[in-house]
Parts: C-alpha cells; structure tokens; sequence
C-alpha cells in the first residue's frame, strides 16, 4: 500500500525582487520517509525548507501539509518542527529546560513536560543528562539536543537544515546512521537540506537534486546513481567520466553506440533523459571500469592508455589514464585490497568495460520528473 503524501509542494515560486531563488517547485513528500533536498549552496533548497516551515511565505503556489493549505499559518502553528545548522541551543539552559522549553510555551502541566522530555532524551540517547549545562556539551550531544527539542513536540514532520555540517568527519557519519534509525523507529516524516551527497544517498529514501532554484529530478539513491537525467546531475552524484557517442541503432529498450575509445557496445536507454538525435553523451562510473596491465578478458569494450595520475585514498585507489583520442584522461577507481599501488605515472595499462556499465546521458535535455 502506498503511503499518503504528507506534503504537497503546488506551483511554489519564490522571488526577492528580481531574483527567483525557487521556481515551479511541484513535488509530493510520503508520509513516514526520509526525504532529502540536495544541490550546491545557492540552489533554493533552504529557502524551499523554509517555506514548508513557515518562516517564508511563497510568492506563488501551494504549501499543503497533512490536507491542509498553509497559507497565512504561521510557522508556530504548522505541524512541522525545525533543526536549525546551528543547532540554537540556549546556552543559559540545562539540557533538561533546552528540549522543554517549546512546551512550557504551550502551558502544558509540569507532569507532562518531565515525561515528554525524557522520553525525549531518551530517543536521542541523552536520558538522565537533563541538568548537564548547555556549555558542557559535545557537538554530537548538541546536536541530539536540538533534535530532542524538535521531536519532543511531536511534529508530523521533522525539517532538518544541514543537521550534521558543524560535525567533524567521523561523528558526522556515526550520527547519518543514528539519525536513520531514529527516523524509521519513529515513522515520521524528516526533510533534510544537505550539500552533501553521500549524506543525502546514506540517510534518504528519495532524493530531490535542485540546481538554481529548479528541482531537476526525485528518484531513489539508486536510481539518481545509475540513471541520472542529465550531466548535470552525473557530475554532481559521485565522479564519472563523460565522453562522446554515435547512435547507430535505436531498437525497443536499447541502443547501440559507437564510442571513441571502447568501440561499439549495445547499451540500455536511459528512460529519464530525452532521445533525440544520434550525437549523445555516456557517463561511465570509475568503480565500473577494470585496469590491468594485461588486456581483460570478457568485456565488451577495452582500450590501452597510459597512467598520467595517481591518488591513493587508503581505502581506494584512483589512477587517471591518458587515452588516444580522449581530451581528458578516463579515471579508473579500485579497491584497496592489499594496501598497494599497482600501476605508476607512465605505465601502458588497459581499461575494460562492461556495456551495461555504460549510462546513457542522451542530449542533456531532460525536464523535471
């Protein structure tokens, strides 16, 4: 059974003179997934969470939360709580009066507060630091503060503004899965604004990828890695080499193509990009590409280049591979299995490639889904 749609987004434009920071903005939210608004810094997708929380009104179309139109309903009386990048948490408070301070606004008894808020703390794992001082806490704990005090509301949904950017590296990856499994125990809704695309890709069941105030495509993780709708989309999700195609045969599901360096491969049709003309672009992930001294065996296409680079990630290794032919060098990215660096700048190596590695990118001409 497909779950409701617990935010509907109609038409919603917003503008600051003449700047249109979103545009046409239509999309639908489910009820109880983890949603999230991707793109760089600039594309509207604050401005659309925003929106949804009240704290800006759109200048054209619909807010609609749980059926009910928002227009003119202030953000303190929306369904919706909010987790601020910068947490916001009142240093004069203990962490006890920071996660109750919503409800001591609505006149809400004194019983009830004390067993909202540890029940709270305790989603967050937080129980029992009510009196701790608002000084005295980590980022991490922080951090679950500020989702204590959002969550203790009982919002329908949970709007999420960069969450995990004053993180450092390693906590802010503990925190995506804590995050995630707090989300799904609890079945509510959570919209997320992040930059960051393996945030976006680990915490999400749909993401919504925008790029100057337009939402370019919604799809699963999955789905936005191996079927992205244009280049725009290929070169932001992940790395991928591009290069040039010929269309020679157009049958059913798919394609056959001529390309300059691997030859000519049966590939799939990208059923999110437009197909038109016999001029395309093909998006090849690096991870899908075999590098080996030796021509491999078993590919549908393969080409000799030389190492120009190399970067070692510890847990991967990429080399960049000058081929003929090719403007830019073709990356190859493998993993790190025995803590080696098998080729050098300057080695003759072969790439292999499998055609249903091979994306389709058609003429970067897609709309919105």
């Amino acid at each position: 059974m497909t779950a409701k749609n617990i935010i509907e987004l109609q038409g919603i434009e917003k503008r600051f003179g003449k700047f249109v920071a979103v545009s046409n903005l239509d999309l639908n939210l489910r009820e109880g997934e983890f949603f999230s608004l991707l793109g760089p810094s600039g594309c509207g997708k604050t401005t659309a969470l925003r929106m949804i929380a009240g704290f800006q009104e759109p200048t054209a179309g619909r807010v609609i939360i749980d059926g009910q139109d928002m227009d003119g309903i202030p953000a303190n009386a929306r369904p919706t709580n909010m987790v601020f990048q910068s947490y916001a948490i009142f240093p004069h408070l203990n962490v006890g009066n920071n996660v109750a301070y919503g409800l001591r606004n609505r006149g809400i008894s004194k019983s009830e507060i004390e067993a909202r808020v540890t029940e709270a703390l305790e989603m967050v794992e937080l129980g029992g630091l009510q009196a701790r001082g608002a000084t005295e806490l980590s980022g991490g704990q922080r951090q679950r503060v500020a989702l204590a005090r959002a969550l203790v509301m009982r919002p329908k949904v949970l709007l999420l503004d960069e969450p995990l950017s004053a993180l450092d590296k390693k906590l802010r990856e503990q925190m995506q899965f804590e995050m995630r499994h707090l989300q799904q125990e609890l079945g509510i809704t959570f919209v997320m604004v992040t930059h960051d695309q393996y945030e976006a890709m680990t915490m999400s069941d749909r993401i919504g990828v925008m790029f100057d105030g337009r939402l370019v495509q919604v799809d699963e993780p999955p789905t936005l890695y191996a079927k992205p709708c244009n280049k725009e989309i290929a070169s932001f999700i992940g790395e991928m080499n591009f290069l040039p195609a010929q269309v020679n045969g157009d049958k059913d599901k798919g394609l056959t193509i001529s390309t300059p360096c691997f030859g000519t491969m049966e590939i799939e049709k990208n059923p999110n990009v437009e197909q038109t003309g016999r001029e395309i672009e093909i998006g090849i992930r690096p991870e899908q590409l075999e590098i080996a001294a030796e021509e491999p065996e078993g590919y549908d296409g393969t080409v000799q280049g030389k190492i120009r680079d190399v970067a070692f990630y510890g847990e991967n290794v990429h080399y960049h591979v000058q081929v003929d032919g090719v403007e830019r060098p073709i990356a190859a990215s493998v993993p790190n299995y025995f803590h080696t660096v098998d080729h050098r700048p300057g080695d003759a190596v072969w790439l292999g490639v499998q055609s249903a590695s091979v994306i389709d990118l058609g003429q970067n001409q897609s709309k919105p889904q």
